[in-house]
């Protein structure tokens, strides 16, 4: 965690993620007494009870949660700052994993900042499908992974919840009853399972007029007027415009997109990137919800 912030809300964000004394303190190398006095004294020092103690560890409170979104933010943005300082050379390798969709984003071009940055650090970069990715990650084959969900992963250091929106190129037209074409990815896909379970809830009549297990392929198909297609609210090209009203569609379930890091004692080199990579999803999915990861 970064040395640029207090101690005491180090701690804190440390007691949010592990829910112990003892988790904590080995995550800030202090022992469960000191961590229980700098939350005690950050707790007095804010007049707000930030943790509410119960048999299986402590939660936070509704202040709490409140404060937590603030220091998840403060926290990356201070490890963004050290690592750009490059005041250590470190060295190593680090496996990143992230889906399609964020290839051509500002995330992509945070690997090229880590590689200025940290030029003894070798970098493998896995860009493939969500599936892929969070499978990967689940197996410990990748040291930090960005990955799309229903809810935060337990190994998720920051995750933000997103909504969906149906996308169509400009001047899409679609008239009722006829059914509305898609273009979807490939099974399994959490996209292609909301799009179709909406529609069948809503009663609208569709048709797979293109899949592919390609985003790119699938962006091109949308932006050729193909059909519509169902996507989180970042990562969408420019020429794919939202259409949820215009084409009065039904509202589609949000979706959770986490910086996942399976191991949480990881080496230097790959918290550095993983403080930058968050910096640069904040930086994403501003307006956002964010959420506690663990």
């Amino acid at each position: 965690m970064s040395h640029l912030i207090h101690p005491s809300l180090r701690s804190f964000v440390a007691l949010a993620q592990g829910g112990t004394l003892s988790s904590a303190g080995e995550t800030v190398s202090r022992t469960p007494s000191a961590v229980s006095l700098q939350i005690a004294a950050l707790e007095h020092r804010l007049g707000r009870k930030l943790f509410v103690r119960g048999a299986r560890g402590m939660r936070l409170s509704d202040e709490g949660q409140a404060l937590l979104r603030h220091a998840k933010v403060l926290l990356a943005t201070a490890q963004a700052a050290e690592a750009d300082l490059g005041t250590k050379a470190l060295s190593g390798h680090v496996r990143f994993g992230m889906p399609q969709d964020f290839a051509s984003s500002k995330l992509a071009s945070t690997l090229q900042r880590y590689r200025r940055a940290h030029p003894g650090v070798g970098v493998t970069a896995v860009i493939e499908r969500n599936a892929t990715i969070s499978t990967l990650a689940r197996r410990g084959e990748l040291d930090l992974a960005l990955v799309i969900s229903r809810r935060a992963p337990a190994r998720a250091t920051l995750s933000v919840e997103r909504r969906s929106h149906w996308h169509a190129r400009r001047g899409f037209e679609w008239h009722r009853p006829s059914p509305l074409p898609l273009v979807l990815l490939d099974g399994p896909c959490i996209y292609r399972d909301d799009a179709l379970a909406a529609l069948e809830c809503a009663g609208i009549a569709w048709t797979v007029a293109f899949s592919t297990a390609s985003v790119t392929a699938m962006w091109a198909a949308d932006a050729a007027g193909v059909g519509v297609t169902a996507r989180m609210d970042l990562g969408a090209p420019r020429a794919a415009r939202q259409v949820d009203e215009d084409l009065g569609l039904p509202a589609l379930r949000s979706t959770v997109l986490s910086v996942t890091r399976p191991d949480l004692r990881a080496a230097e080199p790959v918290k550095a990137l993983e403080a930058l990579v968050q910096a640069a999803l904040g930086g994403l999915a501003e307006g956002g919800a964010s959420r506690r990861g663990r």
